[in-house]
């Protein structure tokens, strides 16, 4: 009689990927698998179906596919907007402190100071 569930030990000797590999699948829900209290099983039927929906060249789960090109693309449009309001807030406050109306900065009077002593 065939074992109905196989353990994650069972299920990397069978598809040939570290311990490691599959408990990252588990947890990133990428493999089909049942808990059991705190066990993980495997029903080697699906671990079958699922091995043949990764064949090169089949493709893979739309739902899947979507949700990652989704989170991809809305984190790259909160960062575009986080570094323009940085941007902006960087480009006020220089002009603020740093504009023609308040003279020159700091440094770059104390700069010239230096380089007038040098000369005498």
């Amino acid at each position: 009689m065939e074992k109905l569930l196989f353990d994650i030990k069972q299920i990397s000797n069978y598809l040939s990927i570290k311990e490691k590999s599959i408990y990252a699948k588990v947890e990133k829900k990428e493999i089909p698998h049942y808990r059991i209290g705190n066990l993980i099983r495997f029903k080697k039927e699906e671990i079958d179906q699922w091995l043949e929906s990764c064949r090169q060249g089949n493709k893979p789960e739309v739902g899947q596919q979507k949700i990652k090109k989704n989170r991809k693309k809305s984190s790259k449009l909160i960062k575009n907007h986080f570094d323009k309001i940085i941007g902006n807030i960087i480009e006020k406050e220089t002009n603020t402190y740093y504009s023609i109306d308040h003279g020159k900065s700091d440094r770059i009077e104390a700069q010239e100071k230096e380089n007038n002593y040098g000369s005498i």
